[in-house]
């Protein structure tokens, strides 16, 4: 998946979604966020995929202490984190608001 999404001439936040391999909560929290970006119309954005289990030293630098775990940086470096399964459509929605410009 691509670290960073572009629109025109300004740069979208990027998104990470920290992951844990197959566990149960980690593949909901894919889930979740390909509905929510598709219910958004943003299909052209594709969240990079961390898995801590092949790459540890990635949740130390990002201080990521849970999985899963949604992390999004502004382009201009502003870092937010929503933690869990992203179950929570209204808080997904309202973590990924500067993504759909209709909102």
């Amino acid at each position: 998946m691509s670290a960073t999404q572009q629109s025109g001439e300004s740069a979208l936040p990027m998104l990470m979604l920290f992951v844990t391999g197959t566990a149960p909560r980690s593949q909901r929290a894919r889930t979740n966020l390909v509905h929510m970006l598709e219910q958004l119309n943003r299909t052209d954005v594709q969240p990079y995929e961390i898995d801590l289990l092949e790459q540890p030293e990635q949740g130390i630098k990002h201080s990521v202490f849970a999985t899963p775990s949604l992390l999004k940086v502004s382009p201009t470096g502003e870092v937010s984190v929503l933690y869990g399964d992203l179950s929570e459509e209204d808080r997904l929605r309202r973590f990924l608001f500067d993504l759909d410009p209709g909102l």
